[in-house]
Formats: C-alpha cells, sequence, structure tokens
C-alpha cells in the first residue's frame, strides 16, 4: 500500500504531464511565424499584421540581406536576363524588318556615316553627393566643384587637380581618366556633357544622381560600323513600320506555335543570326539595376554589413516607414517578389489570433 507521501509526488508527477501535454515542454519555443534565408520573426514581433504586410516584410528582409551582404547584383541576375532577352528579341524584329524591306548593310551603313556613333575618352573630377542628400550636402560638393572650376582656369593642369580632389574612388591612380566609353556607358547626362565637348575642351559643372562632375574630352573616336551596326539597324527599322508587328506576324507564320514557344523560337532564331546585345547595353542594364537598389536601400534604411538582428530591425522599421519614397520602394519591390523569393527561401506560418 502507497504512503501519503508516494501518493503526493505520483499526483505531482501526473500535473507536471498534464501541464507540459497542453502548453508544451518547458524551454521549447514556438516556430517562427516568418523565415527569410537566416532571418526570422516570432509571431509577437507580428502581431497585427495582416497578411499581405507579413509578405512585405519578407520581401523587405530579402532586399536588406541582399544589401547587407552586398549581392544584390546576384539578386537581380533574373531580370537583367529578362531584360536582355527583351532586347535581344528588339534587335531581331528590328533585322526582320529590313530584310522585309529590302535594306542591305550598304544603306544602313551609309546613313551611319552621316551620324556616327562615338566613343570618347574623359578625364573628370567628381564631387560626390547623390540626389538624395539634403541640401547642405549638395550645395556643400557644389561649392567644391566650383572652386576646382576657378583652379582650372587659373591654368592648373586637370590630370593633377583629379588626382588631389576626386572624390571617386582610385581616381588619384588614374589622375580621373576613365575607360573609353559609348553611348549608355555613362549617365545620360555625364554622356550629353562629354559628347558636346572637342578634345582638350573642359566642361562646366555638370549635375548627375551621383554628384557634381568637371569634364575634359581627351579624345573621341568614331565606332566602326560593324560595332554599331545593332543601334543603326534598330533605328532604321522603326523609321520604316513597327518591328514588334513583324516579329509577331514572323511568329505567327506557325499557327500551331503560342506561348513560351514562341519566344524560344525567336531566340533561336537570334542564335542563328547571331545577334547579340551590344556590350555598353548590358553595362546600362546593370548600371540601372545598381541604381534601383540604391535608391530602394536609401528610402527604406538598409545598409552594408548589418547583422541578422540589425537587418530584421531594419525590416520592421522600414515597413513601419510613413516616408513616400519609402512606400514607393515598398510597392516596387513588391513586383519583384518571384526574384526575391528565388534568393531566400520564404516561409509562413498561419497569423495566429
Amino acid at each position: 500500500m502507497k504512503t501519503y507521501s508516494q501518493l503526493h509526488r505520483a499526483n505531482q508527477s501526473c500535473l507536471v504531464i498534464l501541464i507540459l501535454t497542453v502548453f508544451g515542454a518547458c524551454g521549447d519555443s514556438a516556430p517562427p511565424a516568418i523565415t527569410v534565408g537566416a532571418i526570422s520573426y516570432t509571431e509577437d514581433e507580428l502581431l497585427g499584421l495582416s497578411p499581405t504586410r507579413r509578405t512585405t516584410l519578407a520581401q523587405l528582409t530579402a532586399l536588406a540581406l541582399a544589401v547587407a551582404d552586398s549581392s544584390t547584383g546576384q539578386l537581380g541576375e533574373p531580370l537583367l536576363e529578362k531584360w536582355e532577352t527583351e532586347r535581344l528579341l528588339n534587335i531581331l524584329a528590328a533585322e526582320l524588318t529590313l530584310k522585309k524591306n529590302g535594306v542591305d548593310d550598304a544603306v544602313l551603313e551609309a546613313h551611319y556615316l552621316t551620324n556616327p556613333e562615338w566613343e570618347l575618352t574623359v578625364r573628370h573630377i567628381l564631387f560626390f553627393s547623390e540626389r538624395w542628400r539634403e541640401p547642405p550636402h549638395r550645395l556643400e560638393a557644389r561649392d567644391k566643384a566650383e572652386r576646382a572650376m576657378e583652379l582650372l582656369y587659373e591654368g592648373a593642369d586637370f590630370a593633377e587637380i583629379a588626382s588631389q580632389l576626386s572624390e571617386e574612388p582610385g581616381a588619384e591612380g588614374r589622375e580621373g581618366l576613365l575607360t573609353p566609353g559609348r553611348e549608355g556607358s555613362w549617365v545620360p547626362e555625364f554622356w550629353a556633357a562629354a559628347l558636346s565637348l572637342q578634345p582638350g575642351e573642359i566642361s562646366p559643372v555638370t549635375e548627375t544622381q551621383y554628384g557634381y562632375h568637371i569634364l575634359r574630352l581627351e579624345d573621341r573616336q568614331i565606332v566602326p560600323f560593324p560595332e554599331a551596326r545593332s543601334v543603326v539597324s534598330r533605328s532604321i527599322a522603326n523609321r520604316i513600320e513597327d518591328p514588334t508587328a513583324v516579329l509577331q506576324a514572323w511568329l505567327e507564320e506557325d499557327t500551331g506555335v503560342t506561348g513560351n514557344v514562341r519566344q524560344s523560337m525567336a531566340l533561336a532564331e537570334a542564335i542563328r543570326l547571331n545577334l547579340k546585345v551590344p556590350a555598353e547595353e548590358i553595362i546600362e542594364f546593370e548600371r540601372d539595376w545598381d541604381d534601383i537598389t540604391y535608391r530602394w536601400s536609401t528610402a527604406l534604411g538598409f545598409r552594408y554589413g548589418l547583422s541578422t538582428s540589425e537587418i530584421a530591425s531594419a525590416a520592421l522599421g522600414a515597413l513601419a516607414s510613413s516616408s513616400q519614397n519609402a512606400t514607393i520602394a515598398r510597392n516596387e519591390l513588391a513586383e519583384h517578389d518571384a526574384m526575391l523569393r528565388a534568393k531566400y527561401e520564404f516561409t509562413f506560418s498561419s497569423p495566429q489570433g
């Protein structure tokens, strides 16, 4: 027969088992409500957030992760591939249009010589002050550029001033000299300023999204026609008729072909014709993506080197931000949900309450 103390201990054990069964074993934690890559959020952190807002938080977290480890380039690879494919199809459409209308290379080259493409060699001085900066910062950078202009007007050597004053990384060793560029290699304002110069001439202070520049044109050379042909062909084709409609008609010649099969056929034809997207246009795509992610990260408060806890905090802060720029960034980011999920796995538990 059990003693009172034995019965008491047995009752206590049953009570403990009951508590653990109902509420979970001691020390166990609830599963994360959201997990994005290495970042997790508990249900307590997400109280009151709708499923839509939770998805937005996951998207913000994915971008913050990419910014933190400087992998936004890798993140954007699917989008860059899409842009390049679309451009290649545009080039194919132009070629089909020229062929349909009997326009050969002799006609293209004759036209090209009246308005050639240029490759420019430029030396420049840069004072960083991106357009999102506060007005005092912008004004200070502008004043620096104006003082540099005064030195140049007084006869200072441009290369020496670039080496001493330019804020571009590596400018000291290169004395401000850039790799020769073609249209699309640089942002439009910079290109326009360089193109307006003759060799040896110095530009006025020129504002771009990066800050304030002073340019000196070192040299300009006509791009050989074979290298410029893709640009010329598109320009001429667009003057004749709508190349997109020509491509569509070409695809519809086989009435049994639809959807993705049509695009595959078109890409195969572009490869057969040895068509390629010019390198400077690919560079332009990459720069556009860099500009987009830079604008997003600035508006949302993300930066390189954040720890996992700082990333989670920054993403929650970005979700709560009411600024116009943050709202725009969140809306644009939502359009790239599939791209974000391709790099970081999103997992959600069912919202509680």
